[in-house]
């Protein structure tokens, strides 16, 4: 068996190591493997979640830029208004001071106005919505394009539905300016239900005692920025399919990129198809002021059904919404694009992963195999120096044993004196018997048959002794079922005229247990024991008892031998088991006997043996003692 091992091992040692090293090298390989697979399968996914997630990123920075493009627009509205005004009021200023310089000394005022008149009175301008009107700083107009039927007429107390003096706020702004910027609100001509706002501006011609002024109704100029805004938006593209819509607070079109929806509903296709869930979609975002909307519907021209993200804002003041977005499948285009470039890529390092792996996992191997040669060397080497100190060892043990027998024999010749003392003494007192009733004459068959009867009882006596002797220290060379409590008593058996001698008691509680084992071994642990136990209760005064108790426990039988001798000394119970540690004399003891015990419990029976010092009472009284416990398997 120790061969088969040891060949066993060696093919370990030779094998094991190339072994393990391609086992990591595959598995490794593999793992890398599927790692690297797993991470392009997440990759992928990642590329299109990227995609998705740049190109929403694309259009909702291109709404922003469009947005704030428009709102940079609506803030300078009212400026570009205002310096619109200011510059056609300066140029017809010009136009008059010009004619009054020209013409003063040789025509009356008069003349003069009428020239003035008929110099400003057609000038448009802002879309032909712009004039100019003249008023002397009385209130009476000069001049009115739009309205003839007002001049030489005093408008002082002109006022407007919320009851405020146009022109006599006008005149007063000019009482301490050359010129100022007006605000109002007025009736067009063509909408005479209602009063829009109105920017103006007015200027004093101090030659004529006159002022000059034109205004421009906000909505209106409003207007024509949002055209402006809608043609230049028009224009906007970004990426290859990139473009914006425009829809008023209706919901109409006023920019797309198809000219025939512009002014139709955006929602009219929706309705036709009944997809209320998409207007719903769309009108809240809308409420929401911006936002995405996820839509599935026909791409144009085509009869497939495609998704399409969008992206919306509303556009303040105006009530604008301005969205662009793109289709998915667009997009996918790109994503298989990139993937495609991705597998090719992932390919080719797995290629060279795998060819890495590969020459890295023959050169181990060779390595391993070159490793594992010296290993078997060493260990070669090594188990020939172990075998030479085993075998050693096993001679020194051998001796131990011997020597531990030799002192136990010792003992148990003690002990046979003691057993052999009775029935010697009964058989010479037999025969002497015997002798003197022939020498007396007086011998009767009787007698002789008895005394011939006692002869022979004790020779039996004799011979069993002997027996028992000569088996208790005859080696054990297979194991064998015992019962635990015939072993005890067995030992017992060889004890007991000493024991009976000594005063000692012995009182037993074991349980039928049976163990497989080397009975005789076990024979030798207890006689160590009881001897032990016996020497130290001869040296106290107290009771003597010796108490054995055996149960099972689990799987295990346990056996507990305790005595009433006072304990081990603290600082000496650590050491009972070690080899040649005695507290006897050098001619009293060897100090093996515990530590055979030790070996043979621990090495030969698979148990366990403790020693402790217990308290305990009996019949009422305190004892301490040593208390040696013995865990054999069942």
């Amino acid at each position: 068996m120790y061969f088969k091992n040891e060949k066993i091992l060696v093919l370990l040692i030779r094998y094991a190591l190339p072994l393990l090293v391609l086992f990591l090298s595959v598995f490794i390989t593999t793992f890398l493997y599927f790692e690297n697979k797993a991470e392009f399968k997440q990759l992928e996914q990642s590329i299109e979640e990227k995609f998705i997630r740049n190109k929403k990123q694309t259009i909702k920075e291109q709404i922003d830029n469009i947005y704030n493009y428009i709102i940079s627009e609506q803030d300078s509205t009212v400026e570009s208004l205002k310096e619109s005004l200011i510059n056609r009021v300066h140029e017809a200023h010009t136009i008059t001071t010009n004619i009054y310089a020209q013409f003063k000394d040789t025509h009356t005022k008069d003349e003069i106005t009428l020239m003035i008149r008929t110099a400003l009175k057609d000038i448009r301008f802002n879309n032909q919505r712009g004039y100019f009107f003249l008023n002397d700083i009385k209130g009476i107009n000069i001049m009115h394009p739009l309205v003839p039927k007002l001049e030489g007429h005093n408008l002082i107390n002109l006022q407007n539905s919320k009851g405020k003096f146009i022109i006599k706020e006008t005149i007063s702004l000019l009482k301490d300016k050359d010129e100022s910027y007006k605000e109002w609100y007025w009736k067009k001509i063509k909408d005479n239900d209602k009063e829009f706002k109105k920017i103006g501006f007015v200027k004093n011609i101090y030659e004529l005692g006159w002022y000059i002024g034109t205004g421009e109704y906000i909505d209106d100029f409003s207007k024509d920025v949002q055209k402006k805004v809608a043609g230049q938006i028009e224009k906007f593209r970004f990426g290859k399919n990139g473009y914006f819509i425009i829809t008023d607070k209706d919901n109409n079109y006023i920019n797309h990129i198809n000219k025939k929806l512009i002014g139709k509903n955006a929602f009219e296709e929706l309705k036709v198809m009944n997809d209320f869930e998409s207007i719903n979609k769309i009108q809240s975002v809308i409420d929401q002021s911006e936002g995405y909307v996820y839509l599935d519907f026909f791409k144009p021209n085509s009869t497939t059904i495609s998704s399409k993200i969008i992206y919306l804002k509303t556009i303040p003041k105006w009530g604008w919404v301005v969205s662009t977005g793109f289709y998915k499948d667009d997009v996918q285009t790109l994503i298989n694009d990139e993937k495609k470039i991705l597998t090719n890529k992932y390919n080719e390092n797995l290629k060279n992963v795998l060819m890495i792996a590969s020459i890295a996992s023959v050169i181990l191997i060779l390595i391993s195999f070159y490793i594992s040669s010296i290993i078997q060397r060493k260990f070669k080497n090594y188990n020939d120096s172990i075998d030479h100190h085993i075998k050693k060892n096993q001679k020194q043990h051998e001796l131990l044993a011997q020597k531990t027998k030799l002192a136990a024999m010792g003992e148990m010749l003690e002990n046979i004196a003691h057993q052999w003392r009775q029935p010697l003494s009964v058989i010479t007192t037999a025969s002497t018997g015997i002798k003197v009733h022939k020498e007396m004459e007086s011998l009767t068959d009787e007698l002789f048959n008895d005394s011939i009867d006692i002869i022979n009882s004790s020779a039996q006596h004799l011979s069993a002794t002997i027996e028992d002797f000569k088996e208790f220290f005859q080696p054990d060379k297979e194991k064998t079922q015992f019962n635990i409590d015939t072993s005890i008593n067995k030992t017992l058996n060889l004890l007991s005229s000493s024991l009976k001698v000594e005063g000692i008691t012995v009182i037993q509680n074991i349980e039928a247990g049976t163990i497989n084992g080397y009975e005789r071994e076990l024979l030798q642990v207890f006689l160590n024991i009881f001897n032990n136990a016996k020497d130290a209760l001869l040296l106290t005064n107290n009771e003597r008892f010796i108490f054995i108790e055996g149960y099972k426990e689990k799987n295990n039988l346990i056996i507990k031998i305790k005595d009433s001798a006072g304990g081990i000394q603290k600082d000496i119970i650590k050491r009972i088991f070690e080899p040649y540690f005695t507290t006897k004399h050098q001619s009293q003891g060897t100090g093996i006997g515990l530590y055979m015990s030790q070996e043979i419990i621990t090495r030969h029976m698979n148990g366990k043996i403790s020693v402790e010092n217990v308290h305990y009472k009996y019949q009422h009284k305190s004892y301490v003692g040593a208390c040696f416990t013995i865990l054999l398997p069942e």
